[in-house]
């Protein structure tokens, strides 16, 4: 009877600790379901166009898990901006050894490129962007994210310094012109894709295209940063 007794606490125990599991898992996966379907909407939509019942209805969840979970409408959205702001530091590994490995011109044109790679895989992160443009940046500010470490801003950094010394690259260069027309021109090639292509007649979205602007932003900054 002990032996039964102790068989039957060792079950309760484990049965116990896997459902503390299950509920954790589940509730991750819960958590992860609303913050795809809330990132889509804020994306199409903007802060003041999404709203949180339409959110729970395509999660599949009740929305009362997403106030639980995140707090009000304010807090998921800031959530998902941060979340869609870090994503480019997923870049980093790549971009860092274009800094400590490659010819400084050739860095160049792989900065650039990498941007449009990323871009090109994350129109979510664009529309963002642009929504909170049209916020004036309320919620950014309000998040803090200008302090989000940004791998492209202190990778181009090392690449003008490693060109100077190389005497590649001119002394007198602006390294804050130089970021802003880095993010800037490939930003505007993803924000204006759809009447571009338009006006252009051609499908910007095809590869050919996107590696020929990546080119030309590339000779672009280099013809200004050349001795």
């Amino acid at each position: 009877k002990m032996t039964d007794q102790l068989v039957e606490e060792v079950r309760t125990v484990d049965d116990v600790g896997y459902e503390v599991k299950l509920r954790g898992t589940r509730a991750e996966r819960t958590k992860k379901k609303i913050l795809i379907a809330a990132e889509e909407a804020f994306a199409q939509k903007g802060f003041y166009g999404a709203r949180i019942d339409e959110i729970a209805q395509n999660a599949g969840v009740n929305k009362r898990l997403i106030y639980e979970y995140f707090g009000k409408k304010e807090d998921l959205y800031t959530r998902i901006l941060e979340d869609v702001y870090k994503r480019l530091n997923e870049c980093e590994t790549d971009i860092i050894q274009f800094k400590n490995t490659m010819h400084p011109m050739d860095a160049i044109g792989a900065l650039v490129q990498r941007y449009f790679m990323f871009l090109s895989h994350d129109l979510n992160y664009v529309r963002m962007v642009m929504w909170e443009n049209m916020n004036q940046a309320a919620y950014f500010k309000a998040k803090g994210l200008d302090d989000i470490r940004n791998p492209i801003k202190y990778a181009l950094r090392g690449i003008i310094k490693h060109g100077q010394e190389m005497q590649l690259f001119r002394d007198n260069l602006d390294e804050k012109q130089i970021l802003m027309t880095l993010f800037a021109i490939p930003f505007n090639y993803y924000s204006n894709i759809y009447t571009m292509s338009a006006i252009m007649r051609a499908d910007l979205f095809t590869r050919e295209e996107r590696m020929a602007r990546a080119q030309h932003i590339t000779d672009m900054l280099l013809a200004y940063m050349r001795k």
